[in-house]
C-alpha cells in the first residue's frame, strides 16, 4: 500500500507534464499535426521498444529497474524545465524530449506491471490492479487541473519542475520496501530472442489473453488517440486556453476514476472479457456523441464518459492478462499488452492530428468513433463464429 500511495505523486506529475507538453506544442506551432506528433513521440517507443524491455523485466529484479527508470524520467522533466525557463525551447527540442520520455516510459511500463504481482498475493491481484489504476486515474483527474493552474499562473517551466519533484517520494519508498522475486531461475540463462519469441507465441496461442488485448487495443487506438488531441479541441472548438484544456482532461480523469472504483468492488472479476467488449462499445458511442457537442459543459460530460470507458477497457484487459498469464512470462506478455493498449495512441493521435488538419476535429471524432464500433462488431462476430465451430 505504501508503494501505491507514493506512486500517486509520480503519476500526478506525469499528468501535469502531459498537459504541459500538449499545450506547449500548441503554443509553439498552433498546428494540430505538431500536437499529434508530440503526442505520438511519447507513445511510439511503446510500440517499438516495449517487447525488448519486457524481456529485461522478466530477467532482472523489478525494484531496481523501477528506481533507475524513475531517475531517468525525473532527468527528462528537469531538462524540459530548464530549457523552458531559459526560453530556449523549440519544436525540435520538444519532440526530442517527448521521444526520450516515451523511451523511458516504454522501459518502465513492463517493470510497473511486473512489480504489482510481486507486492501482493495472487488472490489480491485483481484488486491491486484496480487500486493501482484508481491511483493513476485519481492523478489523471487532479493533474490537469493542477497543471492548468500552474501553467496559467506560473508558466510551463514550473509545471515541468513539479513533475520532476513528484518522482522523489516513490524513489525513496522503493528503496526501502521489500519485493518478492518471482523470476523463474531456470529461464534466466535463456537467450534474449528466444525469450522474446516465447512470450509472443504464448500470447498468440492463448485465446482469451489475445482477444482481450485486441479489443482493448482497438478502443485505445481510437479513444486515447482522440484524447491526445484535446489541446486542439480546447483551442478551436471550445475557443479556450490552458484552463479549458485542464477542465477537459480533468473530466477524462474523473470518468477514469469512477471506472477504477467499479473494478475495486470485485463484482466484475469473473466477467472481465465481457466487460472489456462492452466497454469498447461504450467508448465508441461516447466519441460519436462528443463529435456533436458544442458547449464546454456537454463536451466535458462526453469526455468523462470516454475516460470512463477507456479505463474500463484498460483495467479489465490488464486484470484479465495478469490473472491468466504464467508468472515466468508476465513481463513479456505485459509488454505486449503495453504495446497494443498504451502504444496504440502513438499512431492514433498522429492520424487524428493529420485528419483534424485536413478536415476538422469534429469530423475526425465522428470517423474515429464509427470505425471503432464497426471493428469491435467484426471482432465479436468473428470470435462468436469461431467458438460455435469449436
Amino acid at each position: 500500500m505504501l508503494y501505491f500511495c507514493g506512486n500517486i505523486f509520480s503519476v500526478l506529475g506525469v499528468w501535469v507534464q502531459r498537459l504541459s507538453l500538449g499545450w506547449h506544442a500548441w503554443q509553439l506551432s498552433e498546428s494540430a499535426i505538431i500536437v499529434g506528433i508530440v503526442a505520438a513521440a511519447q507513445y511510439i517507443p511503446l510500440l517499438i521498444l516495449t517487447p525488448f524491455f519486457g524481456v529485461f523485466a522478466d530477467q532482472f529484479k523489478p525494484k531496481k529497474n523501477a528506481i533507475v527508470m524513475h531517475f531517468i524520467l525525473m532527468f527528462v522533466a528537469i531538462i524540459l524545465s530548464i530549457l523552458t525557463f531559459i526560453d530556449s525551447m523549440d519544436i525540435i527540442y520538444l519532440v526530442f524530449l517527448s521521444l526520450l520520455y516515451g523511451i523511458a516510459n516504454s522501459a518502465y511500463s513492463p517493470v510497473r506491471l511486473a512489480l504489482i504481482p510481486a507486492l501482493v498475493s495472487t488472490n489480491q491481484l485483481s484488486s491491486a490492479v484496480a487500486i493501482s489504476s484508481a491511483g493513476f486515474n485519481l492523478s489523471r483527474f487532479l493533474g490537469p487541473g493542477i497543471a492548468g493552474y500552474i501553467v496559467a499562473v506560473y508558466g510551463l517551466g514550473y509545471a515541468y519542475l513539479v513533475n520532476a519533484i513528484t518522482y522523489i517520494p516513490v524513489i525513496i519508498i522503493l528503496a526501502f520496501i521489500k519485493v518478492k522475486d518471482l523470476r523463474n531461475q531456470q529461464d534466466i540463462g535463456q537467450s534474449f530472442f528466444s525469450r522474446l519469441k516465447e512470450g509472443l507465441v504464448y500470447t498468440l496461442n492463448h485465446e482469451l489473453i489475445k482477444n482481450v488485448i485486441i479489443i482493448a487495443g482497438i478502443s485505445s487506438f481510437f479513444g486515447r488517440g482522440l484524447i491526445e488531441l484535446l489541446p486542439v479541441f480546447a483551442a478551436t472548438i471550445f475557443e479556450g486556453d490552458s484552463g479549458t484544456l485542464g477542465v477537459l482532461m480533468a473530466s477524462s480523469g474523473f470518468g477514469a476514476v469512477i471506472a477504477s472504483i467499479v473494478y475495486m468492488t470485485g463484482y466484475l472479476d469473473m466477467k472481465l472479457s465481457k466487460a472489456v467488449l462492452y466497454g469498447g462499445y461504450g467508448m465508441g458511442l461516447s466519441c460519436f456523441l462528443f463529435a456533436f457537442t458544442k458547449s464546454l459543459w456537454l463536451g466535458s460530460l462526453m469526455i468523462s464518459m470516454i475516460g470512463f470507458f477507456i479505463t474500463f477497457v484498460a483495467v479489465g484487459s490488464q486484470s484479465e492478462v495478469q490473472m491468466k498469464v504464467a508468472n515466468e512470462l508476465r513481463g513479456r506478455v505485459s509488454s505486449l499488452w503495453t504495446i497494443i493498449v498504451l502504444g496504440g495512441p502513438a499512431i492514433g493521435s498522429l492520424i487524428a492530428g493529420i485528419l483534424s488538419s485536413l478536415i476538422d476535429p469534429k469530423t475526425t471524432a465522428l470517423l474515429f468513433s464509427t470505425m471503432c464500433i464497426f471493428l469491435l462488431l467484426y471482432i465479436n462476430r468473428k470470435d462468436t463464429k469461431d467458438n460455435s465451430v469449436k
